[in-house]
């Protein structure tokens, strides 16, 4: 029987906040041994705010994600998830920001348009969400 349990494809997080990026299982609308999309959801957690927003992701958003994942590495600004389609999600790594951390950034652009910052403290292991991205894609096999 196929594991079923969510898999974390971001997980930012500190001792007090956090904000991840679940993918709840896959969906196949083709009639394929492959996935059409991947049911998944935001979630953000911190003393003062928490919130969920629900969201499908493909195959394109995975290979942006990886490009992400680079930009981030090299301690440059990215945003993944542009096209307005979904939830975007900012993230600005560097130590010249107001904060000093990691700022993590949801905008659910599709529904409530709420906004919301989340100073992470702990700095993030981007080779460990580079591992998260692998399992993901190992899992479940996207159609292109």
């Amino acid at each position: 029987m196929p594991d079923s349990s969510p898999l974390k494809l971001i997980c930012l997080s500190d001792e007090e906040q956090s904000v991840s990026l679940c993918v709840i299982g896959g969906m196949s609308f083709s009639g394929t041994d492959q996935y059409d999309a991947l049911h998944a959801e935001i979630v953000v957690s911190t003393g003062f705010v928490s919130g969920r927003v629900e969201l499908y992701l493909n195959a394109y958003d995975l290979d942006s994600w990886a490009e992400v994942l680079e930009s981030l590495a090299a301690g440059r600004k990215a945003t993944w998830l542009e096209s307005g389609r979904s939830p975007r999600i900012m993230i600005d790594p560097t130590e010249e920001n107001e904060s000093g951390c990691t700022d993590v950034s949801v905008c659910d652009v599709t529904g409530s348009q709420v906004f919301v910052t989340v100073p992470i403290a702990t700095q993030p292991d981007w080779g460990a969400h580079r591992q998260m991205l692998g399992a993901v894609r190992s899992r479940f096999q996207l159609e292109r």
